[in-house]
């Protein structure tokens, strides 16, 4: 359900939003901001989200769902969007606080990483009724918590539950997803993956818990068959949410070290962030693009 439209030109969100850095080419697109239904808490709300339709692009168009992190809407999602607008793909950046009258602090998170999957679910198929979107084209990533959800979204059983029986998003990457949770917690199986790619991108400074240390080590404990379409890289120096526009910061998380709490530190890399968007649309260009 589209509640209202508004700009039709990309720049002007992103002019208003923070100074443009200098290596970035601002596409035109048409910008909407839709809500559609999900289920919480044993009621109905409605999540925002803003679409963005690269205007040079005629017909069917491949898309891109944006998960974000525990820190809510961020500068780096309009960032990676407009990235992704030129090169042709769509996105779709769901809130997933706003709807839930909730702030942007660890207490929101699901107490489980497969609670908040629906909203994933109900972004997709937004996507898949509209005319102008391929069904058949369309990724997924995500940012820390959000990247969490990306790749729990991408086991089979999760996708069917979620999408319907075969149904599967065609690419997902994640962004300084907790790697060390998965196969370790009761609610975080990675495993039985459905048959498209997925790219982690994580730093080796990332202090959360253990980050690119912990990616790599994940792959060596996949089943052969999960681990051929799962690929890592690691960002050298960066920390958790390298991708940043802010100044340095670090803040307490008590599902840090291991579910034990601690204090991660926040280092914004302007090098590894121009570095992951241009994997991202390289990436993604790649699996709903040019086949």
């Amino acid at each position: 359900m589209a509640l209202l439209r508004i700009l039709p030109l990309a720049a002007l969100l992103l002019t208003a939003a923070a100074p443009v850095p200098e290596d970035w080419e601002i596409p035109r697109s048409n910008i909407y901001q839709l809500a559609y239904p999900v289920e919480w808490n044993g009621k109905t709300i409605m999540l925002g989200a803003r679409l963005q339709l690269p205007a040079a692009v005629n017909g069917k168009m491949p898309a891109v769902i944006m998960m974000h992190g525990t820190g809510g809407i961020r500068y780096s999602g309009v960032y990676y969007a407009a990235a992704l607008n030129a090169a042709g793909i769509a996105t779709l950046e769901v809130d997933q606080w706003g709807g839930r009258g909730l702030s942007a602090e660890p207490a929101s998170r699901p107490k489980n990483l497969g609670d908040n999957l629906s909203d994933i679910g109900g972004a997709y198929r937004l996507l898949a009724a509209r005319p102008d979107i391929d069904a058949a084209r369309i990724g997924l990533m995500g940012s820390s918590m959000g990247a969490g959800e990306t790749m729990f979204m991408m086991t089979r059983r999760n996708s069917d539950a979620m999408l319907g029986p075969g149904i599967h998003f065609k690419a997902a990457a994640a962004l300084y997803p907790i790697c060390w949770r998965f196969n370790h917690v009761p609610d975080a199986d990675f495993t039985d993956l459905v048959d498209a790619p997925i790219r982690i991108m994580v730093g080796d400074a990332d202090d959360y818990d253990g980050g690119g240390d912990a990616c790599k080590q994940l792959m060596t404990e996949l089943a052969p068959a999960d681990a051929s379409h799962v690929s890592v890289r690691v960002f050298p120096g960066a920390t958790h949410i390298f991708d940043s526009f802010t100044e340095p910061y670090e803040f307490y998380d008590p599902r840090s070290n291991r579910r034990k709490g601690g204090t991660v530190h926040v280092r914004p890399d302007p090098e590894a962030r121009r570095q992951a968007r241009d994997d991202l649309v390289a990436f993604f260009t790649a699996a709903l693009v040019s086949k």
